[in-house]
């Protein structure tokens, strides 16, 4: 596989723009958009200078996941008595590349300011960089300057390429095989903390392998029956509640494939959805499609949620669409750029990729969310998950 030379070539340019010589960087979402790795236990460390190939670094056991052609690479021990102290490891290899490419009065970019970050693979234990390691960059570019990166960063992960699209399908076509599980077997009976499992276990068992995707992550919170599902309008827990015949059941979908990320949202109705659950629904993915319609290059911010909530205005359902349009997809769950939501500056570029999402939450009759992950075509909207279709 060539390098993926456009995503670099943005960044570059932000840094040059910047006044920033070189990228230090260590959180996953990063180390993902310099060098196509996807971190197993977030101890790897991503060198970007403003010219030349990016440089990885990355614990012994991880080896077999870093890609040559991304990235020139070295390993480092990690873990074991053999290996001595990560921070000194660190040392060593930062102040050999200072040294190498002569950046020892360099501007230099680094994350300062991410507060929500991407996982890595191992999400039961999470790697966030803190005040040792400020410390270390601090000493080892010690005639350095060191500036925040976050904003240089999010700006060039904004645009996606023709890659970074098919990887972004990739990870929705796996996301889909978990909810169309869920459409198949769900039954009255069941709890949600067995839906989200069931949905979860196919991701798991059948997402590695899938055109060759290798490391699978997928965490699906379900919220069912007039209650239930109406506490969708934020991310909440999946209980033991039994759903029952004729409930709205509401998945909630995070996949990651080899650190890239879907975001979908499904709603199924256990047994038989009577008129008023059809008729709803079907005007929530009115509204949803007519939001989709919006994104499209040169269109505002703001244009697909007014175009979703004028349409659900007009299905009498405004009040109860209590939360933004969509937001950001690609190296994180959530991204900044772009927010789909009233009173938000900003145009839609091509190659932005955006969750299309809007949701009614009735009470005494449920919630009703339907979520795609959009990208802005030059002339209209790129689905890269499936539309859902009209009850």
């Amino acid at each position: 596989m060539a390098v993926n030379t456009f995503r670099l070539d943005r960044l570059r340019a932000g840094m040059k723009q910047a006044g920033i010589d070189v990228l230090v960087c260590r959180l996953p979402e990063n180390v993902v958009y310099l060098t196509d790795y996807w971190p197993h236990h977030g101890f790897s460390v991503a060198v970007l200078p403003v010219d030349g190939k990016p440089l990885l670094f990355l614990p012994e056991v991880e080896e077999d996941y870093a890609k040559p052609e991304w990235a020139d690479y070295a390993l480092f021990g990690w873990g074991l008595l053999k290996d001595g102290d990560l921070y000194e490891n660190y040392r060593r290899l930062l102040s050999g590349v200072r040294d190498r490419l002569g950046l020892s009065k360099a501007v230099v970019g680094v994350e300062q300011s991410f507060e929500v970050v991407g996982s890595t693979y191992r999400a039961a234990e999470p790697v966030v960089p803190a005040a040792p390691w400020a410390g270390l960059l601090s000493s080892v570019f010690a005639e350095a300057k060191l500036v925040d990166v976050a904003g240089v960063i999010q700006m060039a992960r904004a645009i996606k390429g023709s890659y970074e699209l098919d990887m972004l399908r990739w990870a929705n076509e796996i996301a889909e095989m978990g909810m169309n599980a869920f459409l198949a077997q769900l039954q009255p009976g069941m709890t949600e903390v067995e839906i989200g499992a069931l949905i979860e276990q196919t991701i798991r068992a059948k997402g590695p392998g899938h055109k060759g995707a290798r490391l699978v992550r997928a965490s699906a919170e379900v919220g069912a029956g007039p209650v239930g599902s109406t506490k969708g309008t934020l991310l909440v827990p999946s209980t033991t509640y039994v759903v029952q015949d004729g409930d709205f059941v509401m998945v909630e979908l995070a996949t990651v494939v080899d650190g890239y990320w879907s975001d979908l949202t499904y709603v199924a109705v256990a047994g038989t959805p009577n008129e008023r659950q059809k008729s709803v629904y079907n005007a929530v993915l009115t509204a949803q499609q007519a939001g989709a319609a919006q994104m499209k290059a040169g269109a505002a911010f703001t244009d697909p949620d007014t175009a979703a909530r004028e349409s659900l205005n007009a299905a009498g359902l405004g009040e109860y669409f209590v939360h933004i349009t969509g937001h950001g997809v690609g190296w994180r769950y959530h991204e900044f750029i772009p927010f789909l939501m009233p009173g938000i500056s900003g145009t839609l570029e091509a190659g932005m990729v955006s969750s299309v999402e809007p949701g009614v939450y009735i009470p005494d009759f449920g919630g009703i969310r339907i979520e795609d992950n959009v990208a802005v075509g030059q002339d209209g909207p790129v689905f890269l998950s499936t539309p859902r279709q009209p009850w």
